[in-house]
């Protein structure tokens, strides 16, 4: 038996034929294990693009048994796949599924690539015209998986039109080679148009929200992308290959490998690597683990943690925020393990004089994440921006909270800290500004705090050196202009929208008004609703129908979406009022809301285009208050967009 670990280019370049033997399953893989695999291949691209490609990824085992005859001069030599088939058809299915992205943008040269790994050339003394395939899997799937590896997309959607629901193959098809094409279809061809693509839609999901552009979605950007997602799943991308010999049994070694143990954790191999060093040191092991990490086997710590991309416990997140506050530099989840080794030991050298200096820090970030998650408060500063982080789902801004929290600067120059960063996140979405690049964003804030040491000053020249589309602060302008014509609806859908909703009602009360949290079960109401009818009329007294074309119907949409026609109310409430006239609304809202921010109501009466964009000149009043601007310094000079 021989075994080694190789690139999936060296893997598929060579000329030989991956059997899957008959007495092996179909091809089974479902969504559950098909999105964590492109979340791995888009990481890498995504390294590969930011030129910042620093481990290879470790995608599983590969067992082969050659078939018949050493080399034979002019035959393609076949090997058995005993294990690992699985996972070499998804490969094989992506790739395909990438050359059809490269032909429907007219990258010929890079399908053309492809192919390469995809197909043999045959060999004088070939004589089974499947040879010609790398891959020939179970009779069951032959047809479909050869159909995809031969014929063009459009080819393949006509040919199986029968097992599509709308615009793609349901996840309950039988056909699964199908599905896993054309769910790497989808995305690969999202990622070469605009970058990131982190979650796959799901099938009965309402149609996306438009994102806004990007000024490098150019041929030129798409052939760079599809450049890189090659090299990902080709050079950064690996598999161990084991060969199995005469005398190796197979049976024993796939049921070895396919246990059912508990799979480890990212943090559970650095928990052993720190302990193995603590015995070399010959510490107190047994102390420090009941004094040092026995918090963090809590069953909370090993919990997927909410909103954070990819899935993984809580435990794995903290580390890599950790790592991420301590160094500044970007952290590959998928490579953590790695990543922390060579934290811990740069080099060959150790960054800590004692293992036990090296769990203080650990222990010293503990609760901070534990705060952000909402598990502690004790820090009030810090609980309220955590929670603000999670409604609008922006995990990738932790480290540079931990950073603040650890620093040495007042708790004054913390809460300013913490209030602009929540500013810069809601300015641009309401602005309509992409937030494509945040994390890139938060990554270099983070290097300059690890740099600089965080304070206002180095936060507010960081921020005042970007100046492009996709990295600046927005000013009380381009805000305001924001708040007033674009729909804060949907540039700020759910959990987003209604925290800007909040804040606003928090704004609106007197200082005698009682304090108190957001109640649970709110929702955002259209006040004239988005199906408008006509009880609803027009200020000038003339109707027109909600889908007649009429540029007064066309402009009552677009501002129907507008922070000055959105309110919150309770859920019972939403469904009562529904899309009633204005007077029967408002009576239910003086009957039933005591928030601060439908008592404008309560004063009109009626409800139009004049009322809503009165009140959502007042809403902006408060918001250009409430999420402040970048705090101008005279001696900062901005020296262009980055």
């Amino acid at each position: 038996m021989q075994a080694d670990d190789h690139a999936i280019e060296v893997i598929l370049a060579e000329a030989r034929r991956f059997m899957v033997p008959l007495y092996q399953r179909k091809y089974q893989w479902h969504d559950f294990q098909l999105l964590p695999f492109w979340q791995d291949v888009e990481a890498k691209a995504i390294e590969v693009l930011e030129g910042e490609s620093k481990f290879q990824h470790y995608m599983g085992a590969l067992i082969l048994a050659p078939i018949g005859e050493a080399a034979q001069i002019g035959v393609t030599p076949k090997v058995q796949i005993v294990d690992g088939q699985q996972r070499l058809t998804t490969f094989q299915l992506f790739l395909a599924a990438l050359r059809e992205v490269a032909k429907t943008h007219g990258h010929d040269d890079i399908a053309a690539h492809v192919g390469g790994y995809l197909f043999n050339n045959l060999k004088t003394k070939d004589t089974d015209k499947l040879t010609r395939f790398k891959l020939t899997p179970t009779p069951s799937d032959q047809k479909v998986f050869h159909d995809i590896m031969e014929k063009d997309y459009r080819e393949i959607r006509t040919q199986y039109s029968t097992n599509y629901w709308g615009h793609s193959v349901p996840k309950n098809t039988p056909f699964r080679a199908l599905r896993a094409y054309d769910e790497f279809y989808n995305l690969i061809n999202r990622f070469a148009q605009f970058g990131s693509a982190e979650m796959m839609v799901e099938d009965d999901a309402a149609d996306p929200v438009d994102t806004i552009a990007d000024e490098t979605d150019t041929a030129e950007a798409i052939g760079t992308r599809l450049e890189a997602m090659l090299t990902a799943v080709l050079n950064r991308m690996k598999l161990v290959v084991i060969t199995l010999g005469e005398g190796d049994d197979a049976q024993v070694i796939f049921e070895t490998l396919n246990s059912k143990g508990e799979p480890l954790l990212a943090m559970d191999l650095v928990r052993n690597n720190i302990f193995y060093r603590a015995e070399k040191e010959q510490a107190e092991v047994e102390d420090l683990y009941k004094t040092l990490w026995d918090p963090f086997d809590h069953a909370w710590w090993r919990e997927a943690a909410p909103f954070a991309r990819p899935t993984r416990p809580r435990i794995d997140h903290f580390l890599a925020h950790v790592l991420a506050a301590e160094t500044g530099d970007k952290i590959s989840m998928r490579e953590l393990y790695a990543e922390y080794r060579a934290f811990a030991v740069p080099k060959g050298r150790p960054r800590f004089k004692q293992v036990e200096d090296e769990l203080r820090v650990l222990g010293q970030y503990a609760p901070m994440y534990e705060t952000l998650e909402g598990r502690i408060s004790e820090d009030a500063d810090l609980h309220w921006f955590g929670r603000k982080l999670s409604a609008w789902q922006v995990t990738t801004a932790y480290p540079i909270a931990m950073q603040i929290c650890a620093s040495e600067v007042a708790d004054s120059e913390k809460r300013t800290m913490y209030g602009l960063i929540y500013s810069y996140v809601v300015r641009r979405a309401l602005s309509g500004l992409t937030a494509k690049n945040l994390n890139r964003v938060f990554q270099s804030l983070s290097q300059a705090f690890a740099e600089n040491g965080a304070s206002v000053d180095a936060l507010v020249e960081f921020f005042a050196k970007r100046l492009g589309d996709s990295t600046r602060f927005p000013d009380d302008k381009e805000f305001r202009d924001g708040l007033l014509s674009k729909s804060a609806y949907t540039l700020a859908p759910g959990t987003r929208i209604k925290d800007v909703l909040w804040e606003l009602e928090l704004a609106s009360r007197s200082r005698f008004a009682e304090d108190m949290p957001m109640p649970a079960g709110l929702w955002t109401e259209h006040v004239l609703p988005q199906s408008w009818t006509e009880v609803w009329p027009f200020e000038d007294g003339v109707f027109v129908e909600r889908f007649s074309g009429d540029p007064k119907a066309k402009a009552r949409d677009a501002l129907v979406q507008t922070l000055g026609n959105l309110t919150l109310v309770t859920g019972g409430l939403n469904i009562s009022a529904g899309n009633k006239g204005f007077v029967e609304k408002r009576a239910k809202l003086e009957e039933h809301t005591g928030l601060f921010l439908n008592k404008w109501f309560l004063k009109q009466k009626n409800w139009n285009e004049s009322t809503i964009a009165g009140r959502g000149e007042a809403l902006t009043d408060m918001a250009v208050r409430i999420w402040s601007a970048l705090p101008v310094k005279v001696d900062q000079i901005a020296e262009g967009p980055s």
